[in-house]
């Protein structure tokens, strides 16, 4: 037996939540199955040394919309049997061939299905209808829908979870979105991030702490039975016994020109101050190993340059099972990206979330609102009025309560999210799988003012913001669509000038000429 899975892994930047869910998903399908895995990826020879198992060059799809759209067809008509679709050396072939011999295809869970990833939307909707062209079993886990869909990008999303017999959603967006789309309960349900219970392996425990058979003793690179290998990278840091705040600060929303990095840097320090506890600045995309490289060693590199504490510290890019590991253990996380929060709630941590745009709102409270923390993911409008810092300040005054809070609703999840993979197994296998959903869970609300003044500023904020994604992805179309013209028309003007150029069209002309001649000198005029 045998199963396709689409993650993002071997991206140029090594992303640590993206990897999460992928090796999630491995984890739990190796755990019911025992089946052969293959892993898509950007870079299948980093992919398989990091993890070792079986890894192929995903299907890579260019940023313009016009050329996205053009490709996904030629890779339909190549699903089809078309031969002369694509070139030979094309990834399309390879997938086409993998798929053909699996039982399943899986679509691990991801934040990108919309039309500001277009690209990676699209990734995903080949790797569909070439499941559905050959007949085998989908199932796509853990997803974000939207909140920015072109269109054809929306045509594109329903042909896809159309396609799928089950298919997860993690946010209730997402799933209010799904039910627009005219999925019925049947196939769509809700679901925690594919990450959220990662087995991390640290000192061959679960982040759970319970006994995890086959994990690494020593962290060399070994077998793990049921599990993938991370062996040969960064060791986990030695970190303070009594304690410590876990941060991530991603870069600023590009699309919105926000400035929020020093003001974040004023939080840390206050938080600092407030716990008593240094401050380490985890990073989850950039260069594996490095202290230096990568998008969020940027961002982080610019919060040291504010801080006024002396309490801040950076990580290296950690794997992503020690990363969850140093995220669990914290007392405390602080974040504007996603994957702190689900490892923090996960292992029982108060997580105050910032979101920059209403992309990253929607998913961190999403993330939050699952567990009943809600109110803790807040907008960045937060940053002003400093409800940000009030709401550290009530999460670690707090910190007791809501750890009682997280650790109560934790085996209910575990039990919920393994009947998930349960059906997730049944129907790759060619079964049925059967999963009610997650559960809605009882809210622990804060009760300082902050949090009405959080939900005051995420309307505008949402309008906005989502205002901006939706003219940037429509100028962004626009503007394909503008350079496909440019392009016909200078290829016509290419071939223009090549004919008027050309020896058949030179002695048209002089045949033309002396013709002309002819009837001048003949007084005939046809």
């Amino acid at each position: 037996m045998k199963f396709v899975v689409q993650g993002d892994l071997g991206q140029g930047a090594y992303h640590v939540g993206d990897e999460a869910m992928a090796l999630a998903a491995v984890d739990e399908l190796l755990q019911r199955t025992g089946a052969a895995v293959v892993l898509l990826s950007r870079d299948p020879a980093q992919t398989a040394a990091l993890y070792g198992t079986r890894s192929i060059a995903t299907i890579e799809f260019p940023w313009p919309p016009e050329e996205r759209s053009a490709y996904l067809e030629r890779v339909r008509r190549a699903a089809t049997g078309d031969r002369g679709a694509l070139p030979p050396a094309d990834p399309v072939w390879g997938v086409i061939e993998e798929v053909s011999t699996s039982d399943g295809v899986l679509i691990a869970g991801g934040g990108n299905m919309n039309s500001l990833y277009g690209w990676l939307l699209y990734e995903r909707a080949a790797v569909g209808l070439i499941a559905r062209e050959l007949g085998k079993p989908l199932v796509v886990s853990g997803q974000t829908f939207g909140p920015t869909l072109l269109p054809q990008d929306r045509k594109v999303l329903h042909e896809l979870l159309d396609s799928a017999a089950l298919i997860g959603a993690r946010e209730p967006a997402s799933y209010a979105l799904g039910f627009e789309l005219g999925l019925g309960s049947e196939k769509l349900v809700r679901v925690l991030d594919d990450g959220s219970f990662l087995q991390t392996r640290q000192n061959g425990e679960s982040q759970n702490g319970e006994p995890q058979d086959g994990g690494p003793q020593d962290g060399g690179p070994q077998a793990a039975d049921g599990g993938l290998l991370e062996g040969g990278l960064p060791e986990l840091p030695d970190l303070p016994a009594e304690g410590y705040i876990a941060a991530t600060v991603g870069p600023d929303a590009w699309r919105e020109g926000t400035r929020t990095l020093a003001a974040f840097a004023a939080v840390l320090d206050r938080a600092a101050q407030l716990t008593g506890l240094p401050v380490y600045l985890l990073p989850h995309m950039g260069t594996l190993g490095s202290l230096d490289a990568g998008a969020d060693h940027e961002s982080h590199r610019t919060v040291l340059a504010h801080s006024r504490s002396g309490r801040l510290a950076m990580l290296p890019v950690l794997p992503v099972r020690e990363a969850a590991s140093v995220t669990a253990a914290a007392a405390l996380v602080i974040t504007n990206r996603y994957h702190p929060a689900v490892f923090g709630l996960a292992a029982g941590v108060p997580v105050v979330a910032l979101a920059n745009d209403a992309y990253s709102d929607i998913r961190l409270a999403g993330a939050l609102g699952n567990w009943g923390l809600g109110d803790w993911a807040l907008p960045q409008p937060s940053l002003s009025p400093g409800g940000v810092d009030e709401a550290v300040l009530e999460a670690w005054n707090r910190r007791d309560e809501i750890r009682r809070h997280l650790d109560g609703l934790r085996p209910g999840f575990e039990r919920s999210q393994g009947t998930w993979w349960d059906a997730v197994a049944a129907v790759l296998r060619g079964g049925v799988g059967s999963y009610a959903g997650l559960e809605d869970a009882p809210a622990l609300r804060a009760v300082e003012s902050w949090s009405r003044q959080a939900a005051e500023q995420r309307e505008l904020f949402r309008t906005l913001s989502l205002g901006i994604g939706r003219q940037w992805t429509e100028w962004d179309d626009v503007r394909s669509q503008r350079d496909v013209l440019i392009h016909e028309r200078d290829e016509a003007i290419r071939e223009r000038d090549r004919i008027l150029q050309s020896r058949t069209f030179k002695a048209a002309k002089l045949l033309g000429r002396g013709a002309d001649v002819a009837r001048r000198l003949t007084g005939r005029k046809h």
